[in-house]
């Protein structure tokens, strides 16, 4: 059985935080038994508090991350791969040069689905406030290529068909 330390809470602090493990990965990468984790947070408040702290500053950076995958979702966008080719040079092969190299880009459209559940998310959280909704205003979007604007005409489409 580990003994606590302040250098072993800070371990777990880490741990939680900054690696997202839950308590469980924890105590098996520390060697310790989970009736000792339990025993230490409920005993030591002051790791307790530190563990609530540093779970709530996961969660907000997981939160973060999530808006920021849910805005990308609904504004699309492009994706650019790069794959270079290396050989080895003439003069000296212990040395490589580049070959080629290959650029693609993909554009990815906006997703429905994501922009139908913010929209329903909305018109539920304005109803709960009993607030009037306001017309939506018309939106333009600018596509950079013909298989985008086909897929925004099919979206439009979908909208107006509410399907």
């Amino acid at each position: 059985m580990a003994k606590y330390s302040e250098k072993l809470a800070a371990k777990i602090i880490t741990l939680i935080e900054d690696n997202n493990y839950t308590i469980s990965e924890v105590c098996k990468i520390l060697s310790i038994s989970r009736k000792s984790f339990y025993e230490w947070k409920n005993f030591k408040p002051e790791f307790a508090r530190q563990l609530d702290e540093a779970m709530d500053r996961r969660d907000e950076k997981l939160m973060m991350g999530a808006r920021k995958a849910l805005q990308r979702k609904i504004e699309g966008y492009t994706l650019t791969e790069k794959k270079t080719t290396y050989i080895p040079d003439k003069d000296d092969p212990s040395q490589l040069i580049v070959k080629n190299v290959v650029v693609k880009e993909k554009e990815y459209a906006p997703d429905t689905r994501s922009i139908k559940l913010i929209l329903k998310r909305y018109d539920e959280k304005m109803d709960k406030k009993g607030e009037t909704k306001e017309q939506p205003k018309q939106l333009t979007f600018v596509a950079n290529n013909e298989k985008t604007a086909e897929s925004l005409r099919i979206f439009r489409d979908r909208l107006q068909n509410g399907t």
